[in-house]
């Protein structure tokens, strides 16, 4: 930038006003909350209309270096886009340069002030343009108010928290973790002399980093186009040909194998299973794949087994042109399944003039038991009720004793023993069998994703959370694309109050698995735990189309975010729609309005005790009563917190609750389930830190 440039306080085109100083997004005269690392893109981009960046020339200059996960990036232009109204298919300002990066174009104006105000001439800005955060909070009754143990404003948790992400399993490489604090939201609390001094400093910030970034760019000697992104890969499920179930199981089975064993390619970054089949569901073109799943070259093919004979026929297609980079067509004995993967693996690392990295692999010989592996392995992994989860043990217990000797029946059996689906059937015996099968696993395999997965859970949910961040570590470098799993970890980060590092690990999730309901569900519920309720509802608003079987869980969610926003109008909305056949809907719609009306809640009480009575459930309604019971809710959201079945028990740890972590109880909840234990061994999280032999967490 040119000096007159980094002393512009406005960049304006068309409805769109980019207050520099102040951090701020108008899109016609209406402020869109924008992440502050979007924000920098945005500011970064929009003040250099026409010019091409390349992806590190953007990591570079906003976050200061490049070792963040390239699914940042996507993530922060997604945001972009979605505040200045573009869609995945029609970009007006905002254009991916394949291979490249980005460029922004635009007609811009560059202002001292924001146009059609007058300055102030004590602090150089526009005095009308200063927000005040009142309008958050001016509907929330006294009851949800006294619940934040505040009147209208907190200061900000301190952020020295020597937990960071690296440090909640030291084997976890640095560059798998990205940094939560490219997300972090303002406080909408800050009192407003405070926000001001912050904007300045952030504009200092600002200046410094584009100004540093100039003299990098100027004498570094290479144009930015010449920085070539890596590459990106979606394996769409292979086709089966015929109407075979067992070709379909098959197809479904080796397509997942394929990512998995991709993932070693040293350079190249995978789209997870879940994301790929709803592209192929969806019947994405080039130019969708490459736009929702940023992805630049895909994997498609179809396969036929005709008895013993078996026919693949692949191709590795670049995208968005559609040329095809290499072809194959394999026609092999069926016992030759394996040797293929690898030499399709191998194919595609050449191809690509990329590294096949080595990893250990248990030697598959029995191509016909691999399929009934993953015949079993399908049905643990979709909802089932007891009878059918008793089933589906039993073939299991019987594939263990046909194949002793099989790591993978081994370790599916430990796995689906404590798998979170029948959480409310997990016995002593369970766990018991469970342990010494995931043993038995890792003896024949040390590497076997199933039985690590299994210990990892045990160990969460006895609260051995040394055991249990070890674990889900270890699973997630033996595979990295299972994003169910990495949005689990998340889950148990979170549930212990490290929601930065959930947050982080979450957004990997999101980069390789953007279609993915469940890592983008629970992003939200991080970011409304963190504060961040307008970060979250755009999160929600986006993932509402994901959702499988409809947004029934979503209501909840929604409805909380609403609620914690101040807008109750939504908030009617979403209780309205609630499903009546779990029979808290008529508790939610009396809640909603006695949030506005404290006197309301004697009529809101009878409602909440029938809910509990016919469910035999906990009403969380109970956290947002005059006068809650805290020690009943808090052992509530513990049993929730030991099973892992819920994201409900993050309700710990939102800021409107701080008066539940004042409480004795909360205490006894640290102590019980070893949190404090661990904090003092590994770090504290920034909303907590020690106080005697116990923890303040604000």
């Amino acid at each position: 930038m040119t000096e007159g440039k980094t002393a512009t306080d406005w960049i304006v085109f068309d409805a769109v006003e980019i207050d520099i100083a102040g951090r701020r997004v108008f899109v016609d005269g209406v402020e869109t909350p924008l992440e502050p690392k979007a924000f920098a893109v945005l500011a970064l981009l929009a003040g250099h209309p026409g010019k091409a960046f390349a992806r590190d020339e953007i990591l570079d200059t906003v976050w200061g270096h490049r070792h963040v996960t390239p699914g940042v990036l996507n993530r922060v232009v997604t945001l972009i886009r979605q505040a200045l109204g573009e869609s995945a298919d029609v970009h007006r300002y905002l254009h991916t340069l394949h291979g490249i990066g980005y460029r922004f174009d635009a007609t811009v104006q560059r202002e001292h002030v924001r146009p059609g105000t007058t300055p102030n001439p004590e602090v150089g800005i526009a005095s009308d343009v200063l927000p005040t955060h009142a309008a958050v909070e001016k509907n929330i009754s006294a009851p949800l108010a006294a619940m934040n143990g505040q009147s209208t404003s907190s200061p900000a948790a301190s952020s020295t928290n020597p937990h960071s992400t690296n440090a909640v399993a030291p084997e976890t490489p640095a560059e798998i973790i990205a940094p939560a604090s490219a997300l972090l939201m303002p406080n909408t609390r800050e009192p407003t002399k405070t926000r001001f001094g912050a904007r300045v400093v952030g504009m200092l910030a600002l200046v410094v980093l584009i100004m540093v970034a100039g003299y990098w760019v100027l004498h570094r000697g290479a144009p930015a186009v010449s920085v070539a992104a890596a590459p990106v890969l979606v394996v769409l499920p292979l086709r089966a040909v015929g109407e075979s179930h067992d070709d379909a199981i098959l197809a479904e089975g080796l397509s997942e194998e394929l990512i998995t064993r991709l993932a070693r390619i040293d350079g190249l970054r995978l789209i997870s299973s879940t994301s790929a089949t709803r592209a192929q569901e969806d019947k994405l073109d080039l130019n969708q794949l490459s736009e929702r799943l940023h992805v630049t070259h895909a994997l498609e093919g179809s396969l036929r087994q005709s008895e013993e004979k078996l026919r693949i026929d692949l191709r590795l297609i670049d995208i968005p042109s559609g040329r095809t980079l290499w072809a194959q067509d394999f026609d092999r004995s069926f016992t030759d399944v394996f040797a293929i993967q690898s030499e399709i693996a191998q194919s595609v690392a050449a191809t690509l003039t990329l590294k096949l990295g080595l990893q250990n692999t248990a030697v598959e010989r029995d191509p016909l038991l691999f399929r009934d592996y993953l015949e079993i392995r399908r049905q643990i992994f979709v909802p089932t009720d007891q009878a059918g989860s008793a089933q589906t043990l039993s073939m299991l217990r019987a594939l263990v004793a046909r194949a002793p000797d099989y790591a993978r029946a081994h370790g599916l059996l430990a796995r689906a023993l404590v798998h979170e689906l029948r959480v409310g059937l997990v016995s002593a015996a369970d766990n018991a069998e469970a342990v010494r099968e995931a043993a038995r696993a890792l003896e024949l395999d040390p590497d076997q994703i199933e039985a690590h997965t299994a210990l990892a859970t045990i160990a969460c949910r006895a609260n051995e959370w040394a055991q249990c961040f070890n674990g889900f570590n270890r699973v997630l470098t033996l595979i990295p694309t299972d994003t169910f799993l990495r949005a689990t970890y998340a889950k148990w980060l979170a549930s212990i109050g490290y929601l930065d590092e959930a947050l982080g690990q979450l957004e990997i999730g999101v980069a390789s698995d953007p279609l993915n309901y469940e890592t983008n569900f629970v992003s939200g519920r991080v970011l409304d735990t963190l504060g961040r309720h307008d970060a979250a509802r755009l999160v929600f608003d986006a993932t509402v189309s994901l959702a499988p079987d409809g947004p029934t869980r979503m209501c909840y969610a929604r409805w909380y975010n609403a609620i914690w926003r101040g807008d109750f109008t939504a908030a009617r909305e979403f209780a309205a729609v609630m499903p009546a056949s779990e029979h808290f809907r008529d508790a939610y719609v009396g809640a909603t309005e006695a949030l506005l009306d404290p006197a309301r809640w004697q009529q809101v009480e009878p409602l909440i005790e029938a809910s509990e009575q016919i469910t035999k459930q906990r009403n969380f309604l109970r956290l947002l009563e005059p006068n809650p019971d805290f020690s009943k809710v808090i052992a509530t959201l513990e049993n929730v917190l030991k099973t892992g079945s819920s994201s409900y028990n993050l309700l710990l740890w939102n800021p409107e609750f701080v008066t539940l972590r004042r409480d004795p109880a909360f205490q006894d909840f640290l102590r019980r389930t070893h949190i404090i234990d661990y904090w003092r061994a590994h770090g504290w999280p920034p909303q907590c830190k020690p106080e005697g032999d116990s923890a303040r967490c604000d």
